[in-house]
């Protein structure tokens, strides 16, 4: 029997059920293989599920971008009007250099940990430096980006341009999310040896069946999938990464149509 049920993990039948009876050994071996065959499969949907969701998101801009200049090139598309379909193919691949760059920091986290440069820097400064960046989009959307610190400095120990990515991330998702004339506060506060930082908007929030979610690879919620076109779903599963390898915490709080909160901690600099 247990060579039977070796036989079709081996040919990928990980749902093979195993009739347990005879020793105890025997039966805990069985339940033991009944496990295994179960975390089999599901790192087996999980792979066709990345290996789908990892086409549809190639596929989608190539055909947008083929489409195009075949349209240019044929004269389909009048030479007045190509300036502007010139640049929807700069915007295209630009979505697949960003969906290409996000995967390849993945795979270099899974495969070889991350390298951390650890130093000690004020992480106030930084989140000013970081915030700087979004004046447009948030002049644009008339959203006003509030920054609270609980001291003037705040030094931490992490990787500085890691630590950078984390609040690029998180203020760029929540200026998405949040509607015009709407405000995002940042915010900084020591605990004992370590410092919190968090992004909060007063966005569209994210559903409650969908918060667990957030950090998988490609997730969007229902709610995103029409507005953030250029969005990959990797930002939150590169974010968490990066905080997991800094032996961190992050945490997210959110009510639907009241707002988002993402919460991490960091490495208190001894004085």
């Amino acid at each position: 029997n247990l060579r039977k049920v070796a036989m079709e993990y081996s040919s990928g039948n990980y749902n093979y059920a195993i009739e347990l009876k005879g020793l105890s050994e025997v039966r805990d071996l069985g339940a033991a293989l009944m496990y295994m065959g179960g975390e089999l499969s599901k790192l087996d949907d999980y792979q066709k599920k990345f290996v789908a969701n990892i086409s549809h998101d190639f596929r989608s801009p190539l055909t947008s971008i083929k489409g195009y200049a075949e349209a240019i090139l044929d004269g389909t598309i009048p030479h007045d009007m190509q300036d502007k379909y010139l640049n929807i193919i700069l915007f295209e691949t630009e979505r697949l250099n960003k969906l290409t760059s996000n995967l390849l920091e993945l795979n270099s986290f899974e495969n070889h940990g991350s390298f951390l440069e650890i130093v000690s820097f004020d992480i106030n400064q930084v989140t000013k430096k970081t915030a700087e960046s979004f004046e447009g989009s948030c002049r644009d959307k008339k959203i006003t980006l509030n920054l609270v610190f609980s001291a003037n400095e705040t030094y931490v120990d992490a990787d500085v341009s890691k630590i950078q990515q984390v609040l690029y991330n998180l203020i760029d998702n929540a200026i998405k999310f949040s509607p015009n004339n709407s405000q995002i506060k940042v915010s900084t506060e020591e605990r004992g040896d370590k410092v919190f930082v968090s992004v909060k908007d007063y966005g569209i929030g994210i559903p409650k069946d969908s918060i667990k979610k957030v950090w998988d690879r490609f997730y969007k919620t229902d709610s995103s999938r029409g507005k953030d076109k250029k969005g990959t779903g990797l930002g939150l599963s590169i974010t968490k990464e990066i905080i997991q390898s800094h032996n961190e915490n992050i945490n997210v709080i959110s009510t639907e149509g009241v707002g988002t909160e993402f919460i991490f901690s960091l490495k208190k600099s001894e004085e």
